[in-house]
């Protein structure tokens, strides 16, 4: 086996340096500042998995992710009406998306769906000529959206 030399000694003290910073929360580029080194430096550790890297900077994430989870639950415990959540509600959404962000993105179904309800609304509340399934979804949704404005007497920029 051969032996370490000084610069895989020094990457390894720095490689530890960074994953604790950088565990406590700080940024990559704060994390990498602190072990006297560069973000794109971490950035090839990771790549080449250099000293098992990749496996302890993924070690690195979950503890911080950790310590958020536990950040809200004394925050729960000791929260008084005056407090704002916010920032820690952003962190998590950030940080953890997978089990504090909530799934509001719209799919293209549900916005078809939704359009052709808002249609069929509209042509009850002013008894407009109904038109066929084909007719309203052949239309881009801006194109359905200024054509029930024009129906309720609304002027788009196009008039």
């Amino acid at each position: 086996m051969a032996k370490e030399t000084q610069h895989e000694k020094e990457t390894k003290q720095k490689q530890s340096t960074f994953l604790k910073v950088y565990a406590a929360g700080a940024s990559i580029a704060s994390a990498a500042k602190a072990a006297g080194t560069t973000r794109w430096t971490v950035k090839r550790w990771v790549e080449a998995d250099k000293n098992d890297f990749r496996n302890l900077y993924e070690n690195a994430q979950n503890d911080f992710k950790d310590s958020l989870i536990e950040m809200a639950m004394r925050r729960l415990n000791e929260q008084q009406a005056k407090d704002s959540p916010l920032l820690l509600i952003t962190m998590l959404n950030a940080y953890i998306p997978e089990r504090f962000r909530p799934n509001t993105l719209a799919t293209e179904e549900v916005a078809k769906e939704t359009i052709t309800e808002l249609r069929k609304l509209s042509q009850k509340a002013f008894k407009a000529v109904p038109k066929t399934e084909e007719q309203m979804t052949s239309k881009s949704p801006l194109e359905q959206v200024e054509e029930i404005m024009l129906n309720r007497g609304v002027k788009t920029d196009d008039d």
